[in-house]
């Protein structure tokens, strides 16, 4: 992962693509094979890619039923919501339940990211600090910061902003911002209204779109 985003800071350019709906199939059956009676299939917006299109395709020829769930998020969003599915489902929860509560669970997450150096993908390119949010199917620019110190207050501020106690996952790409991350996460944690902090890597599959430099946060409020 640091190679990559070395080789980006370098002046390379990375693309994505959804798996297609072969593989979709092919992952279905391994599934059906190794037991499962079911699959809930969970996914990132379905405005920003194809992938849960694909996923439906592959659904009428799986060996087993497939709910297929579209999160309404993007990037870590996505996996906090699988995580909620497969909280239901240990708990004993069908499949059906184990959707519900993913795509309840992405509809209350909130997040605010800044992504300079990026390469022009799904976040416009751009130089600065300049704040974002994920909502409705895209990027939206939501402040100006005048730097990397600036940013981290801003993105703090907007996740202490209401009064309700919330979760919150802190991530960053490149090495080279981890310390803005590691102050974020300290500024959150001191807030009562915070009730844990989670840290996680921007990975390649999104890092292409928001550049090495960036970081930022999911929050959400517990129910």
């Amino acid at each position: 992962m640091d190679d990559f985003y070395a080789r980006l800071r370098g002046g390379a350019v990375a693309t994505t693509s959804q798996p297609n709906a072969a593989e979709f199939v092919e992952a279905y059956e391994r599934a059906a094979v190794a037991g499962a009676e079911a699959v809930v299939s969970i996914h990132l917006d379905a405005r920003v890619s194809g992938t849960v299109s694909a996923a439906g395709v592959a659904a009428v020829a799986a060996p087993v039923p497939v709910t297929v769930v579209d999160t309404g998020t993007v990037s870590y969003g996505v996996g906090i919501c699988v995580r909620a599915a497969a909280t239901v489902v240990a708990a004993g929860g069908s499949a059906t339940e184990a959707a519900v509560a993913a795509i309840a669970l992405g509809s209350r997450l909130e997040n605010a990211f800044v992504a300079p150096r990026t390469s022009g993908g799904r976040i416009p390119a751009t130089s600065d600090w300049t704040l974002w949010t994920f909502a409705n199917g895209a990027a939206t620019p939501a402040s100006e910061s005048s730097g990397i110190e600036e940013a981290v207050d801003r993105i703090s501020a907007r996740v202490l902003l209401g009064d309700r106690p919330v979760s919150v996952a802190v991530g960053h790409a490149a090495r080279e911002v981890e310390a803005a991350a590691d102050e974020l996460a300290h500024q959150l944690l001191r807030s009562s209204l915070v009730l844990a902090v989670e840290r996680y890597r921007v990975d390649p599959a999104v890092g292409a779109h928001t550049g090495p430099d960036s970081f930022g946060a999911f929050w959400w409020p517990e129910m």
